[in-house]
């Protein structure tokens, strides 16, 4: 039986454990700093971007969410937005690996149910969900729609870059045995492909996400 270990599965781990220590790392400062000095640094950097995550989820979720679900959604957020990156530092993004954008949204659905049966209780859960029958596909869907938006976004992007390669290299070769097409039309691309539509796509996720739990508590504040 051979073992065959993806890619994107070996890159997710180093994402992980990168951002493990980097956040350690920054927690450590944050232990150091004398919090009557004005914040500077990489210290200012994730007060800023802490501070944004907060604003924005406070924006789309009850308040009665926020101990539980912003840090978790806030993580997941940060790690989507360098996994989708990565591919710019020559890794292969995990999120182009259908098995890991449904493990991460399988956390999410769960989430999702767990919301849905403290907020109706199990017997109105279990009514709406299998009566009639085809419910249940409304109840799975968000499983498979949200794991596929970012896989296939994410994969057509390699796919699309892959062929600009391919084809710049074959007018290149016209002229010279050097692809030098490549680095002239690549970085506009990557910017869009890469950066742009990387960070476009962790938002969309965490955004659905959020939304899907909030609204199993349409009447709670």
């Amino acid at each position: 039986m051979k073992i065959v270990i993806q890619a994107e599965l070996v890159s997710s781990l180093i994402i992980t454990i990168c951002l493990a220590v980097f956040f350690i790392w920054a927690g450590k400062k944050f232990r150091e700093a004398d919090p009557l000095e004005k914040p500077h640094g990489i210290i200012l950097l994730v007060e800023i971007l802490i501070k944004w995550l907060y604003d924005y989820f406070k924006s789309i979720m009850p308040k009665k969410f926020e101990k539980n679900y912003y840090p978790y959604f806030a993580m997941l957020f940060i790690w989507l937005l360098v996994a989708n990156l990565s591919g710019l530092l020559g890794f292969e993004a995990p999120t182009s690996s259908w098995s890991v954008t449904l493990a991460l949204t399988l956390v999410t659905f769960t989430l999702i149910q767990i919301n849905s049966i403290k907020h109706n209780g199990i017997g109105a859960y279990l009514k709406s969900n299998l009566i009639p029958p085809t419910n249940l596909f409304g109840t799975i869907s968000p499983l498979i729609s949200i794991s596929m938006r970012i896989f296939c976004n994410v994969l057509s992007g390699s796919f699309i870059m892959a062929l600009i390669y391919q084809f710049t290299s074959f007018l290149s070769y016209k002229v010279i045995p050097f692809n030098f097409l490549g680095p002239v039309l690549a970085p506009l691309l990557h910017a869009y492909f890469d950066i742009f539509s990387g960070v476009i796509q962790a938002l969309v996720f965490v955004t659905l996400s959020t939304i899907l739990i909030s609204i199993e508590n349409p009447d709670e504040e």
